[in-house]
């Protein structure tokens, strides 16, 4: 099972958000012990890090990133993928990235905080919470 993580699940555990980081957690480790295969867009530890950098200290942003980066795999972020983003008509141009990523990757759901924000059609979107009910 392949499971794609939108930036706001990673945040979420990196910085403790309540009440959201007990099931974006849990998804994480079915990640981390095989339950199922985490990815992400490259694009997303970049997005972590700058969002994050006024409340997590730089040495602590690393250690994190390093930790996510040996429990999922990064989809390296293409030409194709940003052609497709652009071109699209999802109204957010970083979900647009974030969806077609994990459609490159042939995941079989995104895991996100934002259903509303991704397209319904090829790839189940489903919030951490409703992914856990399923298992």
């Amino acid at each position: 099972m392949k499971l794609f993580l939108d930036t706001n699940v990673v945040i979420d555990v990196i910085a403790g958000r309540e009440p959201f980081l007990a099931d974006s957690q849990a998804v994480l480790n079915l990640c981390e012990r095989g339950k199922a295969e985490g990815l992400v867009s490259a694009l997303t530890f970049c997005t972590v890090a700058y969002v994050l950098r006024k409340n997590v200290a730089p040495g602590t942003m690393r250690k994190n990133l390093r930790i996510f980066r040996d429990i999922l795999k990064p989809v390296d972020l293409s030409v194709s993928i940003l052609d497709r983003a652009i071109d699209s008509s999802i109204a957010d141009f970083e979900d647009a990235v974030q969806y077609f990523t994990a459609a490159y990757s042939d995941a079989d759901y995104i895991i996100t905080r934002n259903v509303k924000h991704f397209p319904q059609d090829d790839i189940p979107v489903l919030t951490p919470t409703a992914y856990l009910a399923l298992q």
